[in-house]
């Protein structure tokens, strides 16, 4: 537990499970260990909805137990994406990206909608490409002036 300087109440991490269900509009979220006794849960039409959810869950928390006269602490959340809510997280190209990283497009494809779910080896190897996409992409690849100004 980390003290909060400013309210001199204490913060809580918890990691955070982002994952897309079956259909289109179907994401949820669940922190992996209890608040005290609360369960924190979100639930959205995309990543983003799910993950707001589950900010105003800890939100509506805090409010209950300050009625109450009960504390309940400032809660920092360490968001983790499984396949398909990542790709709706990060407006990516899914094909582009199967491609970039040596994956079966059509296979990526599923995994994103929820189809399929992805084994133990795909997730790692699905996981590798993306930190070398973004390696790739934040290595000063991209030229810094225009073309002619380099002649």
């Amino acid at each position: 537990m980390i003290l909060n300087l400013q309210t001199n109440m204490e913060r809580v991490k918890r990691l955070v499970i982002v994952e897309r269900g079956k259909g289109k509009n179907n994401f949820s979220c669940f922190a992996t260990e209890n608040v005290g006794k609360c369960v924190l849960i979100g639930f959205g039409k995309s990543a983003r909805e799910a993950m707001d959810d589950i900010k105003t869950t800890a939100s509506e928390y805090k409010e209950m137990a300050a009625e109450k006269g009960e504390e309940f602490p400032d809660v920092e959340f360490d968001f983790r994406f499984d396949v398909g809510s990542f790709f709706n997280y990060y407006p990516l190209d899914v094909t582009a990206v199967a491609k970039y990283i040596d994956v079966n497009p059509s296979a990526l494809r599923q995994y994103v909608a929820a189809v399929r779910q992805p084994k133990q080896q795909q997730i790692e190897k699905i996981k590798e490409g993306i930190n070398k996409l973004a390696y790739d992409l934040g290595s000063g690849m991209l030229i810094d002036k225009p073309t002619t100004s380099y002649i």
